[in-house]
């Protein structure tokens, strides 16, 4: 088994480069300062490596709506746990790797998305 480049797509936030590890695939993904990536929840647990960096962390759980904001230098590992929105703004150029299994699906929450697309515009 090896690691396999899938794609890459850029935008005003940085390039996420796509890979796959058998049943496994891995983003490398970067924030640039000031812009953010996120705002959304899964089903299932997410793992994101911060590999350089430093950024502003939040999560809230949906059920709950318990709110934690944390400021990760890196290296650091975040872990998503199921159905908590995440956030995660760079407070300096950012750069992390986030892994998961098969069937990668996010649902969008709302009040963090719209800060992605606000510090977008």
């Amino acid at each position: 088994m090896e690691l396999e480049f899938d794609k890459q797509a850029s935008d005003a936030r940085g390039t996420i480069l796509f890979l796959k590890y058998g049943k496994k695939s891995i983003n490398i993904v970067e924030i640039k300062k000031g812009f953010a990536r996120g705002g959304h929840y899964h089903t299932f647990e997410t793992k994101h490596h911060v590999l350089s960096g430093m950024l502003e962390y939040r999560e809230k759980n949906i059920n709950t709506n318990q709110e934690t904001i944390q400021t990760i230098t890196a290296p650091a590992i975040i872990t998503v746990p199921p159905m908590a929105a995440h956030l995660l703004t760079a407070i300096t150029d950012t750069m992390f790797a986030e892994e998961f299994g098969e069937g990668y699906s996010a649902i969008e929450y709302p009040e963090y998305r719209n800060i992605v697309m606000q510090k977008m515009a």
